[in-house]
């Protein structure tokens, strides 16, 4: 084993670790690691340009311009006013908020979902005199759990449906969908008993009095609808006939901007600290590969053979590790699997659920805290997180190992 590939893994480990204290965000952590792996010798510069997936970084880059359109137009800021005007009793707002960002973050950014829905909430929860925490935990929930079942719908689903899985539009749909759909059911009731004392106090009439930030540009919002609804049909048909599912949503990108004036807006928009977090993990994780320091962690990982196994190690390291360098990690050893199409989506579930742990396990978590305290609302606390999101992960875990294990004996 290379000793600089193992000094270099525990300082990103570190890194993501004491990310919060330390103000180092993931992706420039990620980037950090890529380069001193060059720079210590243990991957040419010819190996670390080679590890880094482009199929990966142009997926993402063509979902992350879909998002920043929707975004340029104002569309998510609308959804999440239209809900609080049209529902006004909390309880009612808090069910419809988890259910609308849970469907949106199955097709759009999860974190932009976070971070457009999180300021309307927030004013919502002030004008009607109630605990803005339930609206929270709602948003932070929600597009973790509407997340996980479209190989869209986040970041590490992109990389494990592009490592060679069969039609991942289908897998995942077949797998996840339907525990994806109880876990929409069951969760906001759960939400319900756990903020019983949090939704009595509201004041009705003051909502009339938050502005309607309305569409921004009416024109962009219906084109990227309209363009993203073809894009999907066509990419989940390019995905169950053998052709390049990432040319076409490249190209649904190129024609969106094509035919938008917005373009450079919707630019400036994408999502590039995530496109360089994967360009640095490709590279720090060729590193750990190459100077053996995978091989050593895979012989301490016990269970990785197992759906229960892939589940239980996702979750707990995703805390640690971050869910997105957790699954390139784990990835390669779990494609070499006899089940493997089992456990990968056991590790896009299990790595994804993990953000209804604590509120290190997603980015989106830091995302709607962060969005709220700036504003003067109260952020999420560690361990009051864990209090509220242990029970939703318990029910979001037995949902989604029952239901991937039962279709993995079926098929």
């Amino acid at each position: 084993m290379n000793p600089a590939a193992l000094a270099v893994g525990v300082l990103v480990i570190a890194l993501l670790a004491l990310r919060s204290r330390l103000n180092v965000p993931p992706w420039l952590t990620m980037l950090i690691g890529g380069a001193l792996m060059v720079a210590l010798g243990v991957i040419t510069p010819s190996q670390a340009l080679a590890s880094v997936d482009l199929n990966v970084i142009l997926f993402l880059l063509s979902l992350f311009i879909f998002t920043s359109a929707l975004e340029v137009s104002g569309f998510f800021e609308y959804v999440a006013y239209r809900i609080s005007m049209k529902y006004k009793d909390p309880k009612r707002i808090m069910f419809a908020s988890f259910l609308t960002s849970a469907l949106l973050s199955s097709v759009a950014s999860n974190d932009a979902i976070a971070a457009s829905f999180t300021p309307i909430l927030l004013n919502v929860a002030k004008l009607i005199k109630v605990d803005e925490r339930p609206l929270l935990y709602a948003v932070a929930f929600g597009v973790t759990i509407g997340s996980v079942m479209t190989p869209i719908g986040n970041p590490q689903n992109v990389l494990i449906a592009l490592s060679g899985m069969p039609n991942p539009f289908y897998t995942f749909l077949i797998y996840l969908a339907l525990p994806t759909a109880l876990n929409l059911v069951l969760t906001p009731y759960l939400m319900s008993w756990e903020f019983r004392g949090l939704l009595k106090v509201r004041d009705e009439s003051d909502l009339d009095s938050l502005s309607d930030p309305g569409l921004k540009d009416d024109y962009l919002a219906k084109l990227s609808l309209a363009i993203l609804a073809l894009t999907i049909a066509l990419g989940a048909y390019a995905s169950a006939t053998g052709y390049d599912m990432v040319l076409v949503f490249l190209i649904g990108a190129v024609v969106l901007l094509t035919l938008t004036r917005k373009r450079e807006a919707v630019i400036l928009g994408v999502d590039y600290p995530t496109l360089l977090l994967f360009v640095g993990l490709f590279m720090f994780v060729e590193g750990l590969k190459e100077g053996g320091v995978v091989q050593l962690i895979l012989e301490y990982l016990p269970g990785l053979s197992t759906v229960f196994g892939v589940m239980v190690v996702s979750i707990v390291l995703s805390q640690v590790l971050s869910n997105v360098p957790l699954v390139a990690l784990l990835l390669p050893y779990v494609s070499n699997q006899p089940n493997s199409v089992n456990l990968l989506i056991a590790l896009a579930a299990g790595s994804t659920i993990a953000g209804n742990f604590t509120v290190l396990g997603a980015a989106s978590n830091l995302i709607v805290s962060r969005a709220s305290e700036i504003r003067g609302g109260k952020k999420l606390e560690y361990f009051e997180f864990m209090k509220y999101a242990t029970p939703v992960l318990i029910v979001n875990f037995v949902t989604y190992y029952a239901f991937i294990s039962s279709v993995g004996r079926a098929l």
